[in-house]
Parts: structure tokens; sequence; C-alpha cells
């Protein structure tokens, strides 16, 4: 793999090459108390592996939000994947393993670093039990949790990609999305493991209802036949969903719905009606504004600007909100 480097300021941007990986790039962007900013982007012919920019001393936030990401694990199936909407929190030791990058039209994915001195003194006495773990345990232990999806983390890993500023406030903009995204991570990592007044076996059928959702976009179950599959009340299912993923069962469908379509409209192939039928929508004007409430833009946008970025014609003119991606 060759890499070459190009600086602006304080911005590295590595342009990754080789016969298998036309396209793709790295930014690199190094912030305050030692943390650093990877955002890796662009087409992948086929599976290639990627040098993931992890320290021993450090842990890294990894936020996809299109194509998807292989990480070497201590668990059953031996890998962590994370496909689009997907989040999570790594320890030091997955540096030890190589990352695999699935080969996709569009890869859109955000790694933070963040020191575990500068974690310990973001926390101090008052550190999560569910993050302690990652604090203090052996830096070389490959310790996995996820991040739990939510509307706001999507909405700024958009906005990252979108940074619709000119490339003299790009590093004050990434930055400040920088340190949003890190706060808003932390935050759903001290909602999930919360005292919430559930069992763990609860927490595993809620977990399981979530994932049915996001299996079903298009012919999701009601909410009693969702109860019903995984063994608990509607009443328990709506509450415990809230206070477990801070959304309602049909608020993260949404949200899921809305991840969904975004990838599908990266890809640049598929009418927005046949997107937004596969999500589940057969109103085109609802669709519109479910997606435009989530992503700042509209879909026919999103569609035009990922046409523009693999080089295929655009018939009307514009650009999402002049920005460039």
């Amino acid at each position: 793999m060759k890499q070459q480097i190009r600086q602006f300021d304080d911005i590295h941007v590595a342009g990754l090459d080789n016969e298998t990986e036309d396209g793709l790039s790295a930014e690199i962007m190094q912030l305050d108390h030692g943390i650093k900013l990877t955002v890796v982007k662009g087409e992948v012919a086929e599976d290639c592996k990627f040098p993931l920019p992890l320290r021993r001393h450090a842990l890294t936030m990894v936020f996809v939000a299109a194509g998807t990401v292989s990480l070497a694990a201590k668990v059953p199936q031996g890998r962590v994947v994370l496909g689009a909407g997907d989040a999570g929190l790594l320890s030091a030791g997955f540096a030890f393993g190589p990352t695999i990058l699935s080969a996709t039209e569009k890869l859109s994915a955000v790694f933070v670093e963040l020191p575990r001195v500068y974690m310990t003194k973001v926390f101090a006495e008052l550190c999560p039990e569910g993050l302690r773990s990652f604090v203090e345990n052996d830096p070389s232990e490959r310790v996995y949790r996820e991040i739990p999806s939510c509307a706001s983390i999507q909405s700024v890993l958009h906005q990252m990609s979108a940074a619709p500023v000119g490339i003299s406030l790009r590093s004050l903009f990434l930055t400040s999305k920088t340190y949003e995204l890190v706060a808003l991570g932390l935050e759903r990592l001290s909602i999930e493991n919360c005292d919430c007044r559930l069992t763990p076996a609860d927490v595993e059928r809620l977990k399981r209802a979530r994932d049915i959702l996001s299996e079903n976009l298009s012919d999701p179950p009601s909410l009693i036949a969702l109860a019903h599959e995984v063994g608990i009340n509607d009443f328990k299912l709506k509450k415990g969903f809230k206070m477990l993923f801070d959304n309602t069962p049909f608020g993260y469908l949404k949200e899921r719905r809305m991840i969904a379509a975004r990838s599908a409209l990266m890809k640049g192939e598929q009418s927005v009606t046949t997107v937004a039928n596969q999500v589940g929508y057969t109103n085109l004007g609802h669709f519109a504004a479910a997606f435009r409430k989530q992503f700042g833009t509209t879909p026919k946008a999103m569609k035009k600007v990922s046409r523009i970025q693999i080089g295929k014609p655009v018939r009307d003119g514009g650009i999402l909100g002049g920005a460039a991606v």
C-alpha cells in the first residue's frame, strides 16, 4: 500500500492508492489533548486491509456512515463488523489486528482516537462502570462496546462529510464537530450502561427487538407483534427501549430507514422512488420530509452529489448546498 500525504495547515490528507483501492483517501487531523481525527472515504474495489490509526495508550471511537469496516476481535466470530449507521468504542488492543474495509461503491468512516490520559481526566472519579474497563484495563486487551445509534450522531457525521465551509475554515469546523461527536458518543455509552432497572434478560430482549426492526425496514412488525416475538410486554418494550437506546421503537425504525436510504442514494444507481419503497415509504413527500429532517438535505440533492462524486452526468445542476463532499 502506497501512501501519499498532502498538508493543509494542520490537516493531513493521505491518499491510499494501489490496484484495489482506487479513490480511497484518509484525512487526518491532530487536535488538542492528543486527540486524533481520521476520516476515511472513497470507493473500495475489493476487500482490503487498512492500517487502523491506533496508539497503545489510546481508545478509538469508530463511526461508519457508509460501507463496512471489519475489526479483529476476541469474540466467537473473530471479528467485529460495523455497517452503515453503526458505531463503537475500541480499546488500543485492536491496533494489533488488521482492519478490513469491505468492497463497496461508497465508504465513509470516522475514527476518533482518545488518549487514555485524556479519558481519565474527563471522567475523574465519575467514570461510568461501562467505560471503566477501557480506562483501567491492560491496553493490549481488545475491548469493544457498541455505541447505540441516535439521530444526533448521524446528523454530525453528515455535516462532517459535507463540511459546508471553505478550506481555510475546514480545520475549525472539523475540530468542533469532532468534540461534538465524542461528547455524543460518550453520552450514549453512559446511557446504555446506567442503572435503568432492566435485568440482563430484559436488555437482551430489547437488543433483539432493535435487531428485528433493523432487519425489517420495509415491513416491520407492529409494536404488539414485536413484543410478542421477543418475549416481553409492550409496555416494558416501549419504556425499556427508551431507557436503553434513548429512542422509541418507532423513532429507531425511522432513523435506521434514513441511514439505509442515504447509503443507497450514495451509490447513485437507484431512483429516489425505488429507495423510498425499499425502506418502507410509499409516499415520496413523507420520505423527503423525513430525510431532510435527518440530514438537512433532500434525497434528490444527495443523489446528485453522489453522481458527481463518481463521475456520472447530472441533468439538473446543483450540489448539496454548494458544498464539496
